[in-house]
């Protein structure tokens, strides 16, 4: 039994250390260069962890996830490609490679090279 009271307390003071380094952590603005880098860290990290368990009766907000960001950052690339049109590839006199948004943006001497792009 006294086992048992002895692991019951050190519970009790395990829980209330964390409870103290949370609270810490997300209150007492630090202004040292690592630790303030660790205390924004924290305060996002331990954001992100409490979205996952939503309160009772309320929805949870949507995630980005990252296909949805990258079709976010895609989307208008790929509408402005399809209003300039037809993309070409040439190789320049150094034998890079290199792209451009109309026949009429490659140097007159590489227009017979190049070739345009697939969709």
């Amino acid at each position: 039994m006294l086992k048992l009271v002895k692991y019951f307390l050190w519970m009790i003071v395990l829980v209330a250390l964390t409870i103290g380094f949370d609270r810490f952590m997300v209150v007492v603005p630090l202004e040292a260069p690592g630790l303030k880098q660790t205390q924004q860290f924290y305060v996002d990290f331990r954001a992100r962890i409490l979205r996952l368990f939503p309160e009772q009766g309320k929805k949870m907000q949507p995630v980005d996830v990252i296909e949805a960001v990258i079709e976010k950052k895609i989307a208008p690339i790929a509408e402005k490609a399809k209003k300039t049109g037809q993309r070409y590839l040439y190789v320049d006199g150094s034998g890079t490679l290199q792209f451009a948004d109309s026949l009429q943006q490659v140097p007159k001497k590489y227009r017979q090279d190049a070739q345009p792009l697939a969709e």
